[in-house]
């Protein structure tokens, strides 16, 4: 049974990525809710939107126009109102210092975007069914999960 963590929003620009996105999320469990935006500026749009309510993750490309995910988690983490929403840093980087980068400006996880469909469905399933705290020891044995 899928936990209450049913609501996932991708900031990213690559309708590609976002695409394969939601449709894991969907394959997991298709009460699944993928809401999706281009950049860091239409997060905030999103989220000050009181009818949809907050997110339970968001997953933040770094490379995006407008607001790069490196300006959105900054302003997210330093907002008192939206401070609490686990961010995940979602990129095709790998790079130490994009990785120590997250940690330190406050995302919950850095995630490599995964080539294989099936490791994405399965970190995402992990993601959606256990708690926060737990999430960096149930994904260590994915090569997409990085930890600082």
């Amino acid at each position: 049974m899928i936990s209450v963590k049913t609501r996932f929003l991708i900031a990213d620009d690559d309708s590609d990525d976002v695409s394969i996105f939601c449709e894991a999320l969907y394959r997991i469990a298709p009460e699944m809710k993928c809401y999706k935006v281009e950049n860091g500026r239409e997060v905030f749009k999103f989220l000050s939107e009181p009818a949809i309510g907050k997110p339970d993750f968001i997953f933040l490309d770094i490379n995006m126009p407008i607001m790069n995910g490196w300006e959105c988690l900054k302003r997210l983490k330093s907002n008192s109102e939206l401070s609490d929403i686990p961010a995940i840093m979602y990129s095709t980087s790998s790079a130490k210092k994009d990785i120590d980068q997250a940690y330190s400006l406050g995302a919950s996880l850095f995630l490599t975007k995964p080539e294989n469909f099936e490791e994405l469905c399965k970190i995402l399933e992990i993601v959606a069914t256990n708690p926060q705290d737990s999430l960096i020891p149930q994904l260590r044995g994915f090569t997409s999960v990085k930890v600082a």
